[in-house]
């Protein structure tokens, strides 16, 4: 029953970001349109992507921690902030540095949207938090606070001024709200969170290389797009391929919602006395979890394509009907990795996870300078489909070493590939 109240209270606390999160960058898109949409989401990855620096993949470390040792939450909580803090210091004494590099029209967008995304990193290091220590219904009542907040500063800013400027301006604002409000509310569980001393942030940064690496490497996903697709095509398809990004993401809240409930179960199972029975079993739910929602979820963008693009975006977005059910069959090959990559990080095979998303964008750079040129955004998302393809390989293939799962789940996933035939088409 705790699994399903926690699955619960998580989802309700995700669906309310997602709900809220799609309406605002909704909004955003219908008022400035695809190429000024393109311009800030351009920016935005480009700030999201220095942000990775700050999140070093501290969020799944701390659930594997204090999932195995649970009398060590404080502590762990304390080192990773100060980590935190160290490497936010870090970033912004870059993005300083380099801003004359910039045309003048987009330092102020960069400058904003990389507060915004600074901010909106520490606050998710404080619901790690009410996560791994299973205060999820805290978490839900504040997610209700916070996206309200951020829907309202963002819509009413957009409808005084539509521009570039004003969306970053707005973003700073409800990310800045939202931190504080989270922080005050997680001070009455941890009323001694503080920052430790520079010595352990170090060395907490230094034994969390891994994580950085495996979780940076996947995050690239949706942010790297951005400037492949603007040096390849332009900033209108940047802001085309973006729309559909924000239906794609909004899925994809789901693996966190699922990573996030299972995580610090399967890292005390992984410890467990029973000879991998208990990592087993709890992989296994966590594998169906996965994929049931990827496929019912992609396949939903194949059906729905039309309908959804013409309700959400308007009829200036059209285009994107038919490039969206390649997202759907992205969303499932990336589910199915997912479902395994949350086996090798509770089993402690971070390491490779890691060297295997190298080569996955390695794969993916290769193929982008092939297809993108021909294909546009459908060339892209092959792209990204073949080194998911590949991960979910190496995924299965460790993934089955280190547990000795069956082959049942891959074997009804290739299966289920065939659902995704009928909606896809290239481009002529």
């Amino acid at each position: 029953m705790s699994i399903v109240r926690n699955l619960a209270l998580m989802g309700t606390s995700t669906a309310m970001r997602l709900g809220f999160g799609m309406l605002t960058f909704v909004v955003m898109a219908r008022m400035l349109g695809p190429a000024q949409f393109g311009v800030v989401m351009l920016w935005l990855s480009v700030a999201t992507l220095l942000a990775l620096v700050a999140n070093y993949g501290l969020t799944p470390y701390v659930l594997r921690e204090i999932g195995a040792t649970p009398e060590r939450a404080s502590l762990v909580m304390g080192e990773v902030l100060s980590a935190k803090l160290l490497l936010t210091l870090l970033v912004a004494v870059v993005a300083l540095l380099g801003l004359p590099l910039l045309q003048a029209d987009s330092r102020g967008v960069f400058l904003l949207l990389l507060g915004a995304q600074l901010a909106d990193a520490l606050t998710e290091f404080l619901n790690v938090g009410f996560r791994a220590t299973n205060r999820f219904g805290q978490e839900t009542r504040i997610a209700l606070l916070a996206v309200l907040l951020q829907f309202a500063i963002v819509a009413l800013l957009l409808l005084w001024r539509a521009t570039p400027l004003a969306a970053a301006s707005a973003f700073l604002a409800s990310r800045v709200a939202v931190l504080f409000v989270t922080w005050l509310a997680q001070r009455r569980y941890f009323a001694e969170l503080r920052p430790a001393s520079p010595a352990a942030a170090w060395a907490r940064i230094r034994t969390t290389r891994s994580y950085a690496v495996d979780f940076g490497l996947q995050s690239l996903l949706g942010q790297v797009d951005s400037v492949a697709l603007n040096h390849f095509v332009g900033p209108a398809a940047v802001g085309l391929y973006q729309a559909g990004m924000r239906l794609f993401n909004g899925g994809a809240q789901a693996a966190s919602v699922l990573a996030n409930v299972f995580l610090p179960r399967a890292a005390a199972a992984a410890g467990a006395s029973d000879q991998g029975a208990s990592l087993r079993r709890e992989s296994s739910r966590v594998q169906w979890a996965f994929v049931g929602f990827g496929l019912f979820f992609g396949l939903a963008l194949c059906g729905l394509a039309d309908p959804l693009v013409r309700l959400l975006f308007g009829l200036q977005y059209m285009a994107l009907a038919a490039v969206l059910p390649w997202f759907g069959l992205l969303f499932f090959v990336r589910f199915f990795a997912s479902s395994w990559g949350v086996l090798l990080t509770s089993a402690g095979a971070q390491r490779f996870r890691a060297a295997m998303n190298a080569v996955h964008w390695t794969l993916i750079a290769l193929l982008s300078v092939l297809l993108v040129p021909a294909l546009g955004l459908i060339g892209w998302l092959l792209c990204l489909i073949a080194g998911n393809a590949f991960l979910c390989v190496s995924y299965v293939w460790r993934g089955r070493q280190l547990s000795g799962a069956g082959w049942r789940q891959p074997a009804l996933a290739m299966l289920a590939l065939v659902g995704f035939v009928p909606f896809l088409q290239l481009p002529h």
